[in-house]
């Protein structure tokens, strides 16, 4: 008798972990989507819009913020389950041979946590196993590397598939690189079409949007990243905790400190970003604080000073605008570094040509392919 609860126990919690660890990156990577957030108002809202089902999910989901925890407390649930089923049908069953039907219960758990946790079901569990399964998972690894500043990871993980001609992971890629300070360096290392392979200003889908948002905040373009972070937020119901904290992150810059509270009010009330959320709290309202703040600071020195709509004279001459207002940082050479290979992509040759010349202290014209292009173009043959 004893064996037999041991042995399904042992198999409750193997099935459970090796399910769930195949798709810890979805899980990671849905629960920056929605998460579970602790307020009345919201569970009323929840349950009168998505059922308890969703909530239910929600609940779940909240703790894949963390991959082992989340793995452990599901499968402290599955483990419930298995034991419940075993003592329901003890009390039916009197036969202890019976008590192997409880394996199904026990199996059925794992699985039907995971249908209900994961945003795809049990398609999840193919992820991994079908050419279109592992593109997807491609993205969403670089994704969530993307939120931790993982950008070693993300060129690591592009080197792994061979040739990158997909522009999704073309922009994850060059994104890492200009991080690194490396863009110009790699740049034609992969079949680049054109400034797509930089940033995709075509909104297609939800991934596009958080992932422009992503690409701007790294070019510094400060008031596009919140554009596309806001615009996408309010589609999910303001409950998305990735582009809330974008968004505490933008306005704080800005130094609009009442909205960045207001996000900041609701962060509070996750479990995971509870910590981060009240971290914020000393940047409200005290300008010092956040000029002397390493990130804060540098990225607040990135906006267009002079009044005009974002964006209206190109995506290039506000870029040229942040280079020079970030002279000295580390973001400044973040930005060169898109300005380059957008200039280069688009043919815009003589600016190209100036913006080397311009900034010589960042030795644009010793990177492989700026080097190229700036010795083919400077004896004169521009446009």
């Amino acid at each position: 008798m004893k064996k037999t609860v041991l042995l399904i126990l042992v198999l409750t919690v193997a099935l459970h972990v090796s399910l769930f660890a195949l798709c810890v990156p979805i899980l990671n990577y849905a629960e920056g989507w929605t998460t579970f957030y602790w307020d009345s108002h919201y569970l009323s809202y929840a349950l009168f819009q998505y059922g308890v089902g969703e909530v239910v999910r929600q609940f779940f989901l909240q703790y894949f913020a963390h991959s082992i925890i989340g793995i452990l407390m599901t499968m402290i649930v599955a483990l419930l389950v298995a034991v419940l089923a075993m003592v329901i049908i003890r009390l039916f069953c009197k036969k202890t041979g019976w008590l192997y039907l409880s394996l199904v219960p026990s199996w059925l758990a794992s699985l039907g946590l995971l249908a209900l946790i994961s945003p795809n079901g049990l398609s999840a569990l193919t992820a991994r196993f079908t050419p279109a399964g592992q593109q997807q998972t491609q993205y969403i690894e670089m994704s969530n590397m993307v939120r931790k500043q993982d950008w070693d990871g993300i060129i690591a993980r592009c080197d792994e598939g061979g040739r990158v001609t997909n522009l999704l992971t073309q922009n994850f890629l060059n994104m890492a690189l200009a991080e690194k300070g490396l863009l110009g360096q790699c740049l034609y290392d992969e079949p680049c079409i054109d400034i797509r392979s930089v940033y995709i200003d075509a909104i297609q889908n939800e991934d596009f949007a958080v992932l422009l948002s992503d690409i701007y905040y790294s070019m510094g373009h400060i008031a596009q990243s919140q554009r596309y972070a806001f615009e996408l937020n309010e589609k999910k119901n303001d409950f998305s905790p990735r582009l809330l904290m974008r968004l505490v992150q933008t306005n704080i810059i800005y130094g609009q400190y009442a909205v960045a509270e207001k996000y900041i009010r609701w962060l509070e009330k996750t479990v995971y970003y509870k910590t981060w959320a009240m971290s914020q709290r000393r940047f409200l309202y005290h300008d010092d604080a956040v000029a002397k703040d390493a990130e804060y600071g540098v990225k607040r020195r990135c906006l267009i000073t002079d009044n005009r709509f974002s964006g209206i004279k190109g995506l290039d001459d506000d870029l040229l605008h942040v280079a020079r207002q970030t002279r000295g940082t580390v973001q400044c050479r973040t930005t060169l570094q898109y300005l380059g290979a957008l200039y280069l992509l688009a043919h815009y040759n003589q600016q190209f040509v100036s913006l080397c010349d311009e900034f010589p202290e960042y030795q644009l014209t010793q990177q492989k392919y700026f080097a190229d292009a700036y010795k083919k173009l400077k004896g004169g043959n521009r446009k």
